[in-house]
């Protein structure tokens, strides 16, 4: 057998009665397997949609349920030693600890090709709210997280940066009941069309995560807002970076975010000093970043009052 040989495994997360089933289902169905041999389809919960199984056959898979007790690495190797699968989707237990597949040794071949997160767009306010720390978990490594059962009126767009905050690679879809794609209008709290854009203490979250996403939106306007300043010997020559502490998942995770301004009399100002900053935003390639992105260029750094509320929340 060659070094270089690889089974894909397709990893379908997410919650109980998220849309899993239906999604995979619909994929089956729209013969995107339908290439490969000996496909086998593992189930690590019961859910109330169930599979077809005269669907499984025409598309020659086999399902397996597994418990939580079963899912292990030697059940693995059994199934592939039985069933010799050419590809794999894997329905995850959006409550299991995700650790328990990403430590667990797969059996020879087996490369996880796509990690996707199906999300149920009427309860993610409530899951976010009140099960962060897992739907974290769900969706932290995921390559495409789709929202479904979009309805008018929801904030999609509130949506969309909690997942960024955490997953900027990530790929975000929404979909309404039917399963047409719904196309995002984000509903900005601040005029992008102004002379210089204000963004209320409240507001830096969104306008960090929206300057990243549309540069054509943001490129060469004049930003205002207020900051704590960070400043490293590792920086580029005159900059700093002017942000805020971001509570990612919980009080006890937080992590800074802002962007790098370049700004002549960095002398003038100190470490975790609040600042007022007027800037100008160009995008622009950084060592930092280590890509392109939003570079800010200083017209005005003052020192000012703290935030009210210092973390900024998505």
């Amino acid at each position: 057998m060659e070094e270089d040989y690889e089974i894909p495994v397709f990893l379908i997360n997410g919650f109980l009665d998220g849309g899993k089933t239906t999604f995979i289902s619909e994929t089956i169905e729209q013969g995107q397997f339908d290439e490969a041999k000996n496909k086998l389809l593992i189930i690590c919960e019961e859910g109330e949609q169930e599979y077809d199984e005269a669907m499984l056959k025409k598309h020659e898979i086999t399902m397996i349920i597994l418990s939580k007790e079963e899912f292990t690495q030697e059940k693995l190797e059994e199934l592939d030693k039985k069933y010799d699968p050419w590809l794999i989707i894997i329905e995850y237990n959006g409550m299991w600890e995700k650790s328990l597949f990403d430590d667990m040794k797969k059996p020879f071949g087996w490369m996880v090709y796509q990690n996707i997160a199906i999300v149920n767009a009427e309860t993610f306010e409530l899951t976010w709210n009140n099960m962060k720390s897992l739907a974290v978990e769900t969706i932290k490594d995921a390559e495409m997280v789709i929202f479904n059962r979009c309805k008018s009126g929801m904030n999609l767009g509130s949506y969309r940066r909690s997942i960024k905050v955490l997953n900027q690679a990530a790929q975000i879809a929404f979909e309404n009941d039917n399963g047409d794609m719904v196309a995002t209008s984000e509903q900005l709290p601040y005029d992008t069309d102004a002379d210089v854009i204000e963004v209320d203490d409240s507001d830096y979250g969104i306008w960090y995560m929206d300057v990243s996403e549309r540069p054509e939106v943001y490129a060469n306007k004049i930003v205002k807002f207020k900051g704590q300043v960070y400043k490293s010997k590792k920086f580029p020559h005159k900059s700093f970076i002017p942000g805020r502490k971001a509570m990612t998942c919980c009080a006890d995770d937080t992590a800074f975010i802002g962007y790098v301004c370049i700004f002549e009399d960095t002398d003038s100002i100190a470490n975790r000093q609040w600042v007022n900053v007027e800037a100008t935003i160009k995008y622009e390639f950084q060592k930092s970043y280590g890509k392109k992105g939003p570079v800010l260029y200083a017209k005005q750094v003052i020192a000012a009052e703290p935030a009210k509320d210092e973390l900024v929340y998505f």
